[in-house]
This record gives structure tokens, C-alpha cells and sequence, in this order.
């Protein structure tokens, strides 16, 4: 095998693994090195290449905050009403940049580019929250201010030094599974026996 066919099949095999983690979810259990990502739980919504992205799911920013919303499609109309909702800390990067999560079968006809793998969808849609103040959004959702964001190589370490566990989520565990009880319940799920895992930490 010449070295541009080793090359090619190197690249291919690094480009499987990182698509392979859109739709997981990263579990935390290295030691903490901060507040915002100790014990968290994060849904992969990219991952290529050059870098992977994802929401926290199980971190509170306000819990009941109102969320204002113009009421009509309308755009030469001014009214604005409110909805309340538990808005979610979705990570540090472009905290103004809203995500809703929410189960694949609420997607809705008015924001039909909503990127959907396995049961969950997600959107960046304004059209969501108009649903949603309308009545008739996803009974299940995540609403979430900003996304964690590593660049090429960063996540893939931190995997190789056992801070992350890998899993695949469902609707039970990111929707009727409360906030606080989702680290435990996800880390459970991955049928590790962590004190065999951690005691590893590092080891080659």
C-alpha cells in the first residue's frame, strides 16, 4: 500500500468516527476543571473534521425565564408577547444564539430544516418558539442559549483520557427524565463499571 492510499484511508477512518458522534450524548466524569462542565450532559449536533459541537442539556441558565416572542408572522406589527420556559445553558460559545431540542415526531410544517438524527430534532428556527407561544410547538423541548465547541483533536483526547463517556440518548432521557437526575441516569446507561474505569484513567 503506497502512502497516498494509507493517507486516504486514515482521513476516511477520522472523518467515520467523528460523524459517528452527531446524535450521541458526552458524559462527564473526568475531575472537574469548572462549574459549567462538571457533571454534564452534551448532545452532539456537529462533528466533523476539523471540530465537533453540542448543547448541555442537564445545566439550567434560568429556570422559568420568559422567553419574548412577537405574536405575528406579520412583520409590520409590534406586538410581542411571552412564553415561560426553563432556558437552558447550552455552553461558553455565542451564548446569544438560541437552540430548541426536541423529539423527532413534534417536528413541525413550519420549520421543516430542522436537523434530525434518530429520535431527536434541533432547530435554530424562530418559527419553533413561534409555535410554541402559539400553542401548538413540541410538548417535549430544550430550549438553550450557546453550544460547546471543541476544535480539531481537542475532543478526541479528552475522549483517550476517559474524561468523557460515549452514549446514545432517547427521548426518555433528554425529555421526561428531570435536569438534575440526567448525569446519573446517563452515566448508569452506559453499563460501565466506573470504578474500574476511572481507576484506568490514564493508563495505557
Amino acid at each position: 500500500m503506497n502512502d497516498t492510499t494509507s493517507n486516504l484511508d486514515t482521513n476516511l477512518s477520522n472523518k467515520n468516527k467523528t460523524q459517528s458522534l452527531v446524535g450521541k450524548c458526552l458524559v462527564y466524569i473526568g475531575e472537574k476543571n469548572d462549574d459549567l462542565y462538571d457533571k454534564s450532559v452534551i448532545y452532539i449536533t456537529e462533528s466533523s473534521p476539523s471540530g465537533t459541537k453540542g448543547i448541555i442539556i442537564n445545566k439550567l441558565l434560568f429556570e422559568t425565564a420568559s422567553i419574548e416572542c412577537k405574536r405575528s408572522r406579520n412583520s409590520d406589527q409590534k406586538e410581542y408577547q411571552n412564553i415561560y420556559e426553563d432556558l437552558y445553558q447550552g455552553g461558553p460559545e455565542n451564548p446569544a444564539h438560541g437552540f430548541v431540542l426536541f423529539p423527532k415526531d413534534d417536528c413541525l410544517s413550519s420549520d421543516p430544516y430542522a436537523k434530525v438524527n434518530g429520535d431527536i430534532a434541533v432547530s435554530t428556527s424562530f418559527g419553533v418558539l413561534q409555535e410554541i407561544l402559539d400553542g401548538v410547538g413540541p410538548n417535549k423541548k430544550i430550549i438553550a442559549m450557546g453550544h460547546c465547541k471543541w476544535e480539531q483533536g481537542e475532543l478526541e483526547w479528552e475522549i483517550f483520557n476517559n474524561n468523557w463517556l460515549i452514549i446514545n440518548p432517547n427521548i426518555e432521557l433528554m425529555f421526561d427524565t428531570k435536569f438534575e437526575d440526567r448525569w446519573e441516569k446517563a452515566k448508569l446507561s452506559s453499563s460501565i463499571d466506573m470504578k474500574a474505569y476511572i481507576r484506568q484513567s490514564g493508563t495505557a
